[in-house]
């Protein structure tokens, strides 16, 4: 039987710290210490929407669930 070949899409991808920006390091490091969105955009002056999308594509990014997920393994992986 022939083995099948598995697709580029079936492969996870592990991204590496140079995949992210700065700011997307700065807001999951903010996360990781339980912070919300609200202070977190005070604190790195960004608007607060901002701070979501900056989240949301380390979230995708990283193929976690949530925030705490994502701080968790960008801090697990030495990123924070």
């Amino acid at each position: 039987m022939p083995r099948s070949v598995p697709r580029t899409t079936d492969i996870p991808v592990i991204p590496h710290q140079r995949d992210f920006c700065q700011h997307e390091r700065d807001v999951l490091r903010l996360a990781a210490e339980g912070l919300p969105n609200s202070e977190i955009a005070a604190r790195l002056h960004l608007a607060e929407g901002t701070v979501r999308n900056y989240l949301s594509t380390a979230i995708t990014k990283l193929g976690v669930r949530n925030r705490i997920e994502a701080a968790r393994v960008a801090r697990d992986r030495g990123w924070l």
